[in-house]
């Protein structure tokens, strides 16, 4: 996306803004959005209709690209923005539910190890189609070659959409009345305030969250200490993914048989390695586990957490637990512009320090956090 922001005309502020308004976009309204499905019965419905919504965007998009790209450069940039704003909030709407379709339809003994799965393969495909990608852009003239990759997120994308079709739910969910708007507020510093493991869990997330802002410089700290061709971006993304792959079915087994809370600070001491490994590399060496550590937190980190906080919750307020969740985090997303000024100011170093401190913090306070899974089944068993 930043390069064909760029291939349009986009200057560095547009660029620096697209992960910002992407990130807003997504993770803030998801608290409205979980508390209107609370009146819903079912998930799956709601699932199919938005995400069918929000893979319609990334068609369209694939279209305003192909007419736009070469003849309207400047109208096609403008469509760009608006168009996947919208998806991103579309796909945001979804989030919730979809996790509470997962939930209900997935016994909690395989959920860990369906969830890294999930990562393995994916990763795996990520490297096909990164591949793929290099092929299209090289093969196909601009505007075609952009719009081509679009149109094949699109099918997979329907191709996903198929699969979901396919899952059968069985059982309704225990209904509650929508909280009113201007009540919502209140509702969710209730839910924050009345869920001590939960409020802990927010507060540890945050600051894993700050501290993973620092990861966005590993590249180019590696490429500025060392003079390393830009080729190298691309062993470096090679590395990274296949951590994930190799990684996700383990931290999967290990949320199955140990507890997601285990799984999220393994995931947690994986940054923590990653971070002290760029802070004290010598040589380039020393990049290689910093990669390997992060492919092992970006593949299995965000569905663990969104795995804990279902664990947090009721049945009735899932999705709500879900959408609170990611509605906090989404200023602590906005750190990197933050840590991108003291990179420039005070060097990359600084930037890894200050992580590292916030990191050992987060994970400090998660391992202090009773486990909500063997809580539930304790309780069951009386």
């Amino acid at each position: 996306m930043p390069a064909l922001v760029k291939r349009l005309g986009g200057g560095d502020v547009l660029i620096g803004t697209w992960p910002v308004a992407a990130y807003l976009a997504y993770f803030l309204p998801q608290i409205i959005w979980a508390n209107y499905s609370r009146a819903q019965q079912y998930r799956k419905p709601a699932v199919l209709r938005r995400g069918l919504l929000q893979r319609l965007h990334i068609l369209f998009l694939a279209c305003v690209i192909a007419a736009c790209g070469a003849a309207a450069p400047a109208l096609g940039l403008v469509l760009l923005f608006v168009i996947y704003i919208f998806n991103q909030a579309t796909a945001g709407s979804v989030a919730p539910l979809w996790m509470d379709f997962f939930v209900k339809t997935t016994p909690p003994e395989i959920r860990g190890k369906i969830l890294g799965w999930r990562t393995s393969i994916g990763a795996g495909l990520g490297l096909f189609n990164g591949l793929l990608l290099a092929a299209l852009l090289a093969m196909l003239e601009f505007p075609y070659n952009f719009a081509s990759i679009i149109g094949l997120a699109f099918l997979y994308q329907m191709g996903s959409l198929i699969a979901q079709s396919r899952v059968t739910e069985n059982a309704a969910s225990t209904v509650a009345e929508p909280v009113r708007l201007s009540d919502l507020l209140a509702h969710a510093r209730a839910i924050v305030s009345g869920n001590r493991i939960f409020r802990k869990f927010l507060i540890a997330s945050s600051l894993l969250t700050l501290s993973f802002s620092s990861a966005a410089f590993f590249t180019v700290a590696a490429i500025q200490e060392f003079n390393l061709n830009e080729s190298m971006v691309g062993l470096f993304t090679v590395v990274t993914i296949a951590a994930q792959v190799l990684s996700g079915v383990l931290i999967g087994w290990i949320a199955d048989a140990r507890g997601t809370k285990i799984a999220l600070i393994l995931c947690g001491l994986s940054l923590l390695l990653a971070i002290a490994f760029a802070l004290l590399a010598g040589s380039l060496f020393w990049f290689y586990p910093v990669f390997a550590f992060t492919g092992i937190t970006v593949g299995a980190e965000m569905f663990m957490r969104y795995t804990f906080a279902v664990e947090c919750a009721h049945e009735r307020d899932r999705p709500m637990y879900v959408g609170l969740m990611n509605a906090w985090l989404a200023p602590f997303y906005l750190a990197a512009p933050l840590a991108g000024w003291l990179s420039a100011t005070y060097g990359y170093k600084v930037v890894f320090a200050i992580s590292f401190i916030i990191g050992i913090v987060g994970i400090s306070l998660l391992a202090r956090i009773p486990d909500p899974r063997r809580d539930k089944l304790a309780l069951s068993s009386k």
